[in-house]
């Protein structure tokens, strides 16, 4: 039996060389197993994030847009409401102009024909009346007097 004694901590031997074809093998398969579809996803991963960013960014392009567009929009409603607020209150005093004008006519004719009226009947109360002022005198004088005129 023979002692070897070796204080250094690699040895050179068949061993070593079996150890190092294995460990080359097993980098091998675990690049192939492992380290490539682990490294296909993170790549893939990444162009699936760089593309949502990318959505996300034309998104908020796109509302910043749609906003702005909106806003003037709103802007050419509003002005087109106030131009249509005006001509309605134009038009609307032009017709309670007219209305009242319409009104004023036919209060001036209704006073008229209602003076006329009036009139016509003062005349025929008061023709009335002479004839009974005279009958209603004489009937007065008779009593007052004793005797008949």
């Amino acid at each position: 039996m023979e002692i070897i004694a070796t204080t250094a901590l690699i040895s050179i031997n068949e061993t070593f060389f079996v150890q190092l074809v294995s460990f080359l093998i097993f980098l091998y398969v675990m690049n192939r197993i492992m380290f490539r579809p682990l490294l296909s996803t993170i790549s893939q991963r990444k162009e699936l994030i760089s593309d949502f960013q990318k959505d996300i960014i034309s998104g908020k392009e796109d509302l910043v847009r749609l906003g702005k567009d909106f806003d003037r929009e709103q802007a050419k409603v509003i002005q087109e409401a106030h131009k249509v607020v005006l001509s309605l209150e134009t038009d609307g005093d032009h017709r309670a102009s007219d209305i009242l004008e319409d009104a004023r006519q036919q209060i001036s004719e209704l006073r008229h024909e209602t003076e006329t009226r009036v009139k016509d009947q003062l005349r025929k109360a008061r023709m009335e009346l002479a004839g009974e002022v005279e009958a209603v005198t004489l009937t007065i004088m008779e009593k007052v007097l004793h005797r008949r005129l």
